[in-house]
């Protein structure tokens, strides 16, 4: 999900465990980091609704978001982004335009290990052994896939962005 790494969140814990990477899974409702202001659909700069609607027709529970970025956001300071959660084909989305109207990227809550690739499984199980997975984002952009996902051990908090071969794009 497009959604910040702050602290701020809404746990709510769901225990999955898959036979292929037995991990426990506990989810949590991301807060962003920076300002995030709920805005109507007539709020929404038309060249941005425009492109939402045409490529997700069918989405539903829409609420829009506008969003002024923090210096930690991987995004260009000088813009404003609009983002909006929906749910479509059963699939809750969170998807992000800058204010020209550009799709920035999007993200997808995976609710367990399964929806992960193998080699993405077995960095987490191999490199973090004894870690439980709070939470994981498959995150799509103009550059590439990755899953971003969130790792607790007691104290220890690791957040991480994994690339869909295994490799570790970033740590936090």
């Amino acid at each position: 999900m497009a959604t910040g790494c702050g602290d701020n969140k809404k746990e709510t814990t769901v225990t999955t465990t898959d036979s292929a990477a037995p991990v426990t899974t506990v989810a949590k409702m991301a807060v962003t980091e920076g300002k995030s202001i709920v805005i109507t659909d007539k709020d929404v700069p038309d060249s941005v609704s425009l492109i939402f609607r045409k490529k997700y027709p069918t989405a539903q529970k829409v609420v829009w978001m506008k969003y002024e970025p923090v210096e930690s956001d991987e995004l260009v300071m000088d813009d404003s982004y609009y983002y909006v959660r929906f749910n479509s084909d059963g699939s809750d989305y969170t998807t992000w335009y800058n204010n020209r109207g550009e799709w920035v990227k999007t993200s997808t809550r995976i609710p367990n290990t399964s929806g992960l690739p193998d080699a993405v499984n077995n960095t987490i199980t191999t490199q973090f052994p004894g870690y439980e997975i709070v939470e994981i984002d498959k995150e799509n952009d103009k550059n590439r896939d990755m899953y971003e996902i969130e790792l607790k051990k007691g104290d220890d908090k690791v957040k991480l962005k994994i690339l869909p071969n295994g490799e570790i794009y970033k740590r936090k």
